[in-house]
C-alpha cells in the first residue's frame, strides 16, 4: 500500500487489504445449515485472470463513494512470504518444528545449537529461541535440582527420626548411592539418556532402597538390644530379614518390568523410569544383604568394643591366662 496515494484518494488501508482478501479467500458472510451439517458462506470476488497483475483491476471504495482501481493506491508484486504471521509477546516469530526419531532430545538440541551458532548468520534484530519439549526439559531440570536434594534430605531426616541414632541413619542411607549407581548402569546398558522420567525413577528408587535397609538395620538393632553377640546379631539380623528384603525388591522390580519393556504409546516416558527402578532395586537389594551388615559393623564399633570389654570383665581368669 502507498500511504500517500491512499490519503490522496481517501481510501483506508484496511479497505485495500479487504479487497485482496475478498479476491483470494473470500469474505465470510454467514452459515448455511443442511440438517446437522454446517457450511460457511463466503463472498468471493476473483480477479479477471489468475495473475498478480489482474489484482490491480479490483475496485476499492473511497470516502466519497467513488471507486478506484487497487493499482492506483498500491504496488502489486509477486513474492514468497510466510503463509501466516505469528506473534508472541508482540514480536513476530517464525517456527521451525522438528520431530525426532531414534535419538534423544537433549543431545540433538545441543548439536543443533552448535550448528546454528557456527553456520547461521542472523540479521540485526533477529534471535533464535529453543522451545518445545526442550524448554520443558530445562524447566523440569531446574525444579529437579531443588526437589532431589530436598527428597534425599527428607529421607535422611526420617531415618534419623526413626532410629534416633546418627550411625544407623548414615549406615542405611549409604545404600542409596549404590542403588542410584545401579540405575545409571541400567540406563547405560539399554543405551538410554538421562531424562526427567529417569530422575523421577531415581527418587522412587531411593525410597525403596532405604525401606529395605530400615528392615535389616531394625532387626540387627533388636538383636543387639537382646544382648546377643555383636557378630551373631549381624548375621542373625541379615538372615532373618533376607526373605523380607528379597520379597520387597522382587515385587517392586517385577511391577516395573512391563513398563521397562514397553514399546507402545507413552513408552518413551515409562521405559527410562522403569529401567532405573528395576536395575537400581537389583543393585540395592544385593548391597543391602551383603554391604549393609559390613557398614553397620564399621559404624557400630563402639558397641562392639563395649561388648568385648564386658566379656573380658566377666571372665578375668581367661584374660589373665591370655596375657601370660
Amino acid at each position: 500500500p502507498d500511504r500517500a496515494r491512499l490519503d490522496r484518494y481517501g481510501v483506508h488501508m484496511e479497505d485495500a487489504l479487504l479487497a485482496i482478501e475478498a479476491a483470494r479467500v473470500g469474505m465470510p458472510l454467514g452459515w448455511v445449515y443442511e440438517g446437522h451439517k454446517r457450511f460457511e458462506t463466503r463472498l468471493l470476488v476473483p480477479p479477471r485472470a489468475p495473475v498478480p497483475e489482474a489484482l490491480g483491476d479490483l475496485l476499492v471504495e473511497t470516502d466519497d463513494g467513488h471507486r478506484v482501481p487497487l493499482s492506483e493506491v498500491a504496488t502489486i508484486t509477486e513474492s514468497e512470504g510466510p503463509a501466516q504471521i505469528r506473534r508472541e509477546n508482540r514480536v513476530r516469530i517464525v517456527r521451525v518444528e522438528v520431530n525426532l526419531r531414534g535419538r534423544d532430545l537433549l543431545s540433538w538440541v545441543t548439536d543443533a545449537q552448535v550448528a546454528v551458532t557456527d553456520k547461521v548468520v542472523l540479521p540485526s534484530g533477529y534471535e533464535v529461541q529453543w522451545s518445545g519439549q526442550f524448554e520443558n526439559f530445562e524447566r523440569a531440570s531446574k525444579r529437579l535440582a531443588v526437589v532431589v536434594p530436598i527428597a534425599l534430605a527428607l529421607i535422611f531426616g526420617m531415618l534419623l527420626w526413626n532410629f534416633g541414632d546418627f550411625r544407623y541413619a548414615v549406615s542405611v542411607f549409604a545404600v542409596v548411592p549404590f542403588a542410584l549407581t545401579g540405575g545409571m548402569v541400567g540406563l547405560i546398558l539399554r543405551d538410554m539418556e538421562f531424562s526427567i522420567p529417569a530422575a523421577v525413577g531415581f527418587i522412587a528408587l531411593a525410597g525403596v532402597a532405604v525401606l529395605n535397609g530400615v528392615v535389616l538395620a531394625t532387626d540387627v538393632r533388636h538383636a543387639l538390644h537382646e544382648g546377643g553377640h555383636f557378630d551373631s546379631a549381624l548375621v542373625k539380623g541379615s538372615v532373618h530379614t533376607m526373605r523380607a528384603v528379597l520379597t520387597t525388591g522382587a515385587v517392586a522390580a517385577l511391577g516395573f518390568l512391563p513398563m521397562a519393556l514397553a514399546t507402545g504409546a507413552g513408552s518413551e516416558v515409562q521405559r527410562p523410569l522403569a529401567t532405573t527402578v528395576v536395575f537400581g532395586i537389583g543393585a540395592s537389594t544385593l548391597m543391602t544383604m551383603f554391604l549393609l551388615p559390613a557398614i553397620l559393623k564399621i559404624t557400630l564399633r563402639r558397641e562392639q568394643k563395649a561388648q568385648l570389654r564386658g566379656h573380658a570383665h566377666h571372665h578375668p581368669v581367661a584374660a589373665t591366662t591370655t596375657r601370660e
